[in-house]
């Protein structure tokens, strides 16, 4: 997209109504002032989720969701900022213009979406009328995939023939190399000459489709061992396709799994048809990768919790014990089902019903218990040996969770089932999070942490100034500085926020949000307009919230030369200075 003025950014912005919009995707009733609904980011009973029309922000109690409306597009559609406000330039009849680069590259990917689409059709055709394709019928049938399930997901047949889709794409006016670029059509020269040929070849056909509904790739499954090539096929990646970016199902399992609260993963295809159908339809399916970070972006715009269903396959749970780290990062909840021997999902929802397989959901096990107790049932604790190994593993396991309360707990529960003194474990768990730092470390005594109640306070002191509530002293906001917020998340939003204070002129929200481009932020700014965290009198409230925002950097600053000064060899002569320095900050009043 070509450089959008910022003036016409906020035109589009300002030309849109938040509730006529957001109101085609919620139920929206007028409550006073504002709009009250059901939140579509998680499950709910009572509305929790708020539309603001004058202020153009929207907020959820529940789930702390929170916005304007460029940020509810690319948290439900899962647009990106430019999709987004292309849609509501186009709803208002504005024309963006994209330069020459983005044009070429969207013709590109364009022109691979629209030759997929026409050999959808035909592979899905082939299947459902062809009599070549009697063999991959009768294997669906088999399988109990039902007619709905091969119409609603498009699935196909192609022939076990070498030019057939070929000769068909022609027919439609399109060349080899374009069908080359889509990923349909293999090429490999021979003599000098250049010789083409059909990619899937004998296999049933899944469309694969991103989660705007477009058919991006496909994979193949062979279902006669005469076929050449391995079992499953699937597209190479192109312009319009990323195997790390996509998910098998998503499209048409996403809002079932917004208003579940939880995702079900599966590996391949069938195992995602036959969840679907049987109704658990908050179900994807992985396509031939392991869970990567981008996976997770794409699952966190509609849930942060994944059930993750595996049969007795190590590699599997340990590439689940490799990434665990990666939940934490994006803050996932992961779960762990482990099928009994001899079932793999596809089987498993075919012979139990829907119930008991949800009930068993239910109780699937946390990553982090899942995975301790694997451990334990993998080495024999019973020995010394077994039990180092299974310690071991645990530790490591437990090494990769960010929150020490969390890392404690967990702490506990494995010296119980190793049957190990807690300090022990305690002891290696420190000694291996300290392996690998800098020995030139000298002094760690005297850290501030950055406690609960200073985060309240900096949330205090910049909800009050963005409600506009009480009347702000000048001289106050002039020693408020961005450096007073420990938060790195509320200092961003105080760097655009302070200025406007200082130069006399008031915050408008809009405006806000525009210059605050990070999606999370917004949500912080949303929460500290609704949400009611101010008790008592503001104005005193206000004060006292300053004052310790002052103070607490002030005590910062007193640790920080503190241990600088107990870095130095005794007769360094820069110690006079940084005493001098730190006995000036002690003398000076902090109080306001």
């Amino acid at each position: 997209m070509k450089y959008i003025s910022k003036e016409k950014t906020e035109q589009i912005i300002q030309g849109s109504d938040i509730v006529e919009i957001i109101s085609e995707f919620v139920s929206l009733t007028k409550t006073g002032r504002e709009y009250k609904g059901l939140c579509p980011f998680h499950h709910e009973k009572t509305p929790s989720f708020t539309v603001n029309p004058t202020k153009k922000v929207f907020h959820c109690f529940g789930c702390g969701a929170g916005g304007d409306l460029i940020s509810f597009l690319m948290k439900y559609e899962s647009y990106s900022f430019n999709q987004a406000l292309q849609f509501l330039a186009h709803r208002q009849g504005i024309k963006i213009a994209r330069d020459s680069e983005e044009t070429l590259q969207l013709s590109v990917k364009e022109g691979i979406i629209t030759i997929n689409q026409i050999t959808a059709e035909y592979y899905h055709r082939l299947l459902l009328r062809s009599p070549n394709a009697q063999m991959a019928r009768t294997y669906l049938t088999k399988r109990n995939v039902s007619n709905e399930t091969i119409k609603e997901f498009y699935l196909g047949y192609s022939r076990n023939s070498w030019r057939d889709l070929l000769f068909f794409l022609r027919s439609k006016n399109i060349s080899p190399q374009k069908a080359y670029k889509a990923g349909l059509i293999s090429m490999q020269k021979k003599s000098g000459k250049e010789i083409t040929y059909d990619k899937f070849r004998g296999r049933i056909i899944f469309p694969i489709v991103n989660e705007y509904g477009q058919i991006i790739a496909f994979g193949g499954r062979k279902i006669d061992d005469k076929t050449e090539g391995p079992k499953y096929l699937n597209s190479p990646e192109t312009p319009a396709y990323n195997k790390s970016k996509c998910l098998y199902g998503l499209y048409q399992a996403k809002n079932f799994i917004r208003s579940r609260g939880y995702a079900v993963l599966v590996e391949g295809y069938m195992d995602f048809l036959s969840f679907f159908q049987r109704g658990i339809k908050n179900t994807v399916a992985t396509l031939g990768t392991a869970l990567n970070r981008e996976h997770l972006r794409l699952l966190k715009r509609y849930t942060n919790k994944i059930v993750f269903i595996y049969d007795s396959d190590i590699a599997g749970i340990s590439a689940m014990a490799r990434g665990l780290s990666l939940f934490q990062e994006q803050q996932i909840e992961a779960n762990i089902l482990l099928l009994p021997p001899g079932f793999d999902p596809d089987n498993y929802i075919q012979q139990f019903t829907v119930e008991e397989v949800q009930e068993k959901i239910k109780e699937s096990l946390p990553a982090t218990d899942f995975l301790m107790n694997y451990a334990l049932q993998k080495y024999s604790i019973s020995t010394i040996d077994g039990k180092v190994k299974a310690s071991e593993e645990i530790l490591r396991i437990l090494s990769d969770i960010p929150s020490p309360l969390v890392r404690m707990e967990y702490l506990k529960k494995a010296a119980n089932l190793l049957d190990v003194k807690e300090e022990v474990l305690f002891d290696q768990l420190r000694a291996k999070a300290r392996k690998g730092k800098n020995s030139s470390e000298k002094y760690q005594g005297n850290m501030i942490n950055y406690p609960k109640a200073q985060e309240i306070a900096e949330k205090v002191v910049l909800s009050l100034l963005l409600k506009e509530e009480i009347a702000i002293d000048e001289n106050s906001i002039k020693i408020l500085t961005p450096e007073n917020f420990q938060s790195e998340g509320l200092r961003e939003i105080a760097r655009v926020v302070l200025p406007i204070f200082q130069k006399g002129r008031r915050v408008n929200i809009e405006e806000l949000l525009f210059i605050i481009k990070d999606e999370k932020l917004k949500e912080v700014v949303s929460s500290l307009l609704y949400e009611d965290i101010v008790h008592g009198d503001a104005k005193q409230v206000f004060q006292d919230c300053l004052n310790r925002l002052i103070k607490y950097r002030s005590d910062k600053k007193l640790v920080a030369l503190q241990n600088e000064i107990w870095s130095k060899q005794q007769d360094d002569p820069s110690i006079d200075l940084l005493m001098k320095e730190y006995l000036e900050i002690k003398k000076k009043p902090v109080i306001i």
